[in-house]
């Protein structure tokens, strides 16, 4: 009789836990490996399953985290990217951040290319008209009409 007491009290202690958080948001999505979106007055953050807000609503969109544990971000039109635990890895700064191919992903700021690494480090200014990354991992980059290729230097 005692174990179902303490059950009873359990449940209806986590229940005003569940409540209090969930008053604090206008939305809450669904927990997609521990973390899910929250909106408030039309902007998106971050909240681990345990109730923590890992990011406050500012957030114009937020992405599904991928298996890389990296999602995009969008703000005030401009594109960045979190980590899991909500560290900002890539400010909103770009106009487009494409999907990682390998190690790297194309950004485009103020209309010219450049590339990040998953960590958020500028591995090629944005400087180019276009760049392509083969499937060899062979960069190609446009400036100025003339093609060539680029070797990176780790």
């Amino acid at each position: 009789m005692k174990n179902i007491i303490v059950f009873f009290l359990t449940l209806i202690s986590l229940q005003g836990v569940t409540q209090e958080i969930s008053k604090q948001y206008d939305k809450i999505g669904k927990f997609n490996k521990g973390i899910a979106v929250v909106w408030k007055n039309g902007h998106c953050g971050l909240l681990s399953q345990s109730g923590k807000e890992l990011v406050k609503p500012t957030y114009d969109r937020i992405g599904s985290f991928g298996n890389d544990a990296i999602a995009y971000t969008t703000k005030d039109g401009k594109m960045g990217m979190l980590n899991m635990e909500g560290k900002v890895i890539v400010p909103n700064m770009y106009e487009s951040i494409n999907g990682f191919k390998g190690a790297y992903a194309i950004t485009k700021k103020n209309g010219l290319a450049g590339m990040i690494n998953k960590q958020g480090k500028v591995v090629i200014e944005n400087k180019y008209e276009k760049i392509n990354i083969n499937k060899n991992g062979v960069i190609r980059v446009v400036k100025d009409g003339q093609e060539m290729i680029l070797d990176l230097k780790n």
